[in-house]
């Protein structure tokens, strides 16, 4: 079985009009969201043996506080093609993961990241993929489970969705209740 992770990058600041859309980094909502991301999903069942990342600022500010929670044993790759990537870009990148994680997080941007989402769920009218269809905020963090040996077998339709989780939604749980 292979678990892949979705996170959508934390929110981003827009204070510099003259600043480029890939340079945009982290505004203090965000950095504080991707350091509760961090802890979280270190914490959790869904903790990552991989992880891919879009190299644009505000996608390796998500990343950074979760690499630190992480720490070296977990390989961190930054890609360029998955800044503002397509499903089908993403699926590309997640098929080329290495085979020895069992769970693979993946850092990326919308509208690319709930299509892929969307696209990836077995059933589409269960209550986790609808909420997720309904939209996938910064920070929004999805996993999915699949009955498969190698990334390369992740098809769309196949994966079971089993948790998405909001920021906002898992700051206000309490601890007994998360993961």
């Amino acid at each position: 079985m292979k678990r892949l992770c979705l996170l959508r990058h934390a929110k981003s600041d827009w204070g510099d009009p003259a600043k480029d859309d890939y340079e945009r980094p982290l505004n203090e909502r965000g950095k504080r969201a991707a350091d509760f991301m961090a802890q979280f999903i270190a914490q959790s069942p869904y903790r990552p043996d991989a992880v891919l990342c879009s190299s644009a600022a505000r996608a390796v500010g998500t990343c950074a506080p979760l690499r630190d929670a992480l720490g070296d044993e977990v390989p961190v790759t930054y890609r360029e093609e998955l800044y503002h990537a397509m499903p089908d870009v993403m699926l590309d990148e997640i098929h080329n993961a290495p085979d020895d994680a069992e769970t693979l997080l993946v850092i990326g941007h919308n509208p690319g990241l709930v299509l892929l989402a969307t696209a990836l769920a077995e059933d589409p009218d269960d209550e986790i993929a609808l909420r997720v269809a309904y939209g996938v905020p910064t920070g929004g963090f999805i996993v999915f489970e699949f009955d498969v040996a190698r990334w390369n077998e992740i098809r769309e339709g196949k994966g079971r969705t089993v948790f998405f989780g909001r920021p906002r939604d898992l700051m206000a749980e309490p601890a007994s209740e998360k993961g």
